[in-house]
């Protein structure tokens, strides 16, 4: 019975405890946590065949305690168009558009208390090839990558020399990027000198080229890491 009673109130108490949440044709966007100081960026780029309103949501509890969670809809049309899904095309100045009006977009949540610097990128698939090179061309304003299910040949030097000091790259166990991406994570160690910059790979677990149902905690982990921090999410 008491049971019977405290269920129905679940779904207000689980309403009233999440982050602000913002949507628009620019993507879509949750407010920090704690809104009482600045907080940094912590943004999501989604993989093909996605879109930020069926990719955003894992990451909720994973990025809202350490920042604003902002997830851009890609800048380019796939296939046809008819789908309405979108890809990310062209160089950093095609990506950086979409991205930058997202982040301006999400203000709005929490107007004044959002950081330029010390930010934190996240990417998957398609989305992972442009947030390293977004990194790399914005120096000093992302410290920490996320990399995701996606092969890349990345510059260790570069990445130092842009102010990024840990990437975590991931894949699912059956992925066929896991291989490629661990091998990355090892080289990336070897190849960046005197610079302060350190990589590691973590496993998506018993998955292919997709999210696991424990993303949200595995999320937390990946950006806790890059950012130096912890995580107090758990299963």
């Amino acid at each position: 019975m008491i049971l019977e009673r405290i269920w129905p109130l679940a779904f207000p108490i689980a309403a009233l405890l999440a982050s602000p949440r913002a949507q628009g044709a620019w993507g879509v966007a949750y407010a920090p946590v704690d809104r009482e100081a600045p907080k940094p960026a912590i943004v999501f780029l989604h993989g093909m065949w996605a879109s930020p309103e069926d990719s955003c949501e894992p990451f909720e509890s994973a990025a809202t305690p350490f920042g604003f969670l902002v997830c851009p809809r890609a800048n380019a049309p796939l296939g046809d168009g008819g789908s309405g899904y979108m890809m990310w095309s062209g160089g950093y100045a095609d990506a950086a558009r979409s991205i930058h009006a997202a982040l301006d977009a999400a203000d709005a949540l929490a107007p004044g208390k959002r950081s330029d610097q010390g930010g934190t990128l996240i990417g998957f698939s398609n989305g992972a090839y442009f947030a390293a090179e977004v990194a790399c061309s914005e120096p000093g304003r992302w410290t920490g990558l996320v990399l995701m299910s996606m092969k890349l040949d990345l510059d260790a030097k570069r990445l130092a020399r842009a102010g990024v000091t840990r990437v975590l790259l991931a894949a699912g166990d059956r992925d066929e990027s896991r291989i490629s991406m661990q091998n990355l994570a090892s080289r990336l160690n070897q190849d960046h000198g005197t610079a302060p910059l350190e990589a590691r790979y973590m496993s998506l677990g018993d998955v292919g080229h997709s999210f696991p149902s424990d993303m949200g905690v595995r999320m937390c982990a990946a950006i806790a890491w890059v950012r130096g921090t912890t995580c107090t999410l758990s299963l």
